[in-house]
């Protein structure tokens, strides 16, 4: 960490202030960190195309705005935050930058001028460490912002280890927050209207695959991933939502926190996608999102497919 915080007192003595690049479809962790980062040491936030479903929950509450890509950032002081690998920066051009980022495999960590990369559940926590090493303190937006960003990325704790709940609770004593108050900001049922709901509803299908409830429907943009967690929510195991806009396919594919672990959905859509033109493709072995250009119900068919084998 001792790299990336005289990187941060550099910055704050000379008055620079750092471009703040974070990953396509930028979720809450992202943008959490984000929000956090820009406060500590100021500097644009920049996202290469667009925002997640869940992601425009944190910048509606806090009330922050993104400058969208491409951009050519060769010259400029950049901040890569939550990000493990280039293909997540589409039409971004780098020349030296650091990097905090809690993924275990990280392609940007070889190039970098300076890092805080460690494993842990969200970028979020690695923020929160630096503001503590810095003796920064949190106010209500700060916790909120790194409170939401762990929380996405753990499924609402669903999937959280135990040092990253206790850290939790000094973000929202530190910020003076409840966690009621933290975990309104990502709650599913704000963002769709009943007539969202019911159309994903009456479109559904449910599989019995491997002794896994899945459900395949189909929901409008702006709304995948949160249907697919709504499905989670009513008892399914797996759920696979498609959307399409135009020639661009969206598909979330997530299965209950901790629900049978030898499946790992990351494999299960690379193998599905195929050949498809991606356009961004991400997550883990349980939640995992994909947009580009295919065969929409081959890919969801070739999901399935992976999804029932032994």
């Amino acid at each position: 960490m001792q790299e990336i915080i005289e990187y941060m007192k550099g910055l704050k003595s000379q008055k620079q202030q750092p471009k703040i690049l974070i990953h396509d479809d930028a979720d809450a962790d992202a943008l959490g960190a984000a929000y956090a980062i820009s406060r500590l040491v100021g500097g644009n936030i920049i996202v290469p195309r667009s925002i997640s479903e869940h992601g425009q929950e944190i910048m509606e509450r806090l009330g922050f705005k993104v400058s969208y890509g491409p951009r050519n950032l060769k010259e400029e002081e950049v901040i890569i935050l939550d990000t493990a690998d280039i293909q997540q920066l589409p039409e971004i051009e780098l020349g030296s930058y650091v990097v905090i980022d809690h993924h275990r495999n990280n392609k940007l960590l070889a190039n970098s001028q300076a890092s805080y990369h460690s494993p842990e559940d969200s970028t979020c926590q690695l923020v929160f460490q630096i503001f503590k090493e810095l003796g920064f303190n949190l106010d209500e937006k700060l916790a909120l912002a790194l409170a939401g960003g762990i929380l996405g990325d753990t499924i609402y704790l669903e999937k959280a280890e135990n040092k990253t709940i206790i850290l939790l609770g000094e973000i929202l004593e530190d910020g003076n927050i409840s966690y009621r108050k933290a975990l309104s900001l990502m709650q599913v049922s704000r963002r769709i209207s009943r007539e969202i709901k019911l159309k994903a509803a009456l479109k559904a299908r449910l599989f019995k695959l491997k002794d896994n409830l899945v459900v395949f429907t189909q929901t409008e943009p702006d709304y995948v991933y949160y249907v697919a967690m709504m499905f989670i929510e009513l008892g399914a195991d797996i759920s696979l939502i498609l959307s399409q806009s135009g020639e661009e396919t969206s598909i979330r594919l997530v299965k209950k926190p901790g629900h049978a672990e030898d499946l790992d959905l990351l494999e299960i859509m690379k193998k599905g996608i195929g050949d498809s033109e991606v356009e961004n493709l991400w997550g883990d072995k349980e939640f995992v999102g994909f947009k580009g250009i295919g065969d929409d119900f081959q890919i969801i068919k070739d999901v399935l497919y992976e999804l029932s084998q032994p």
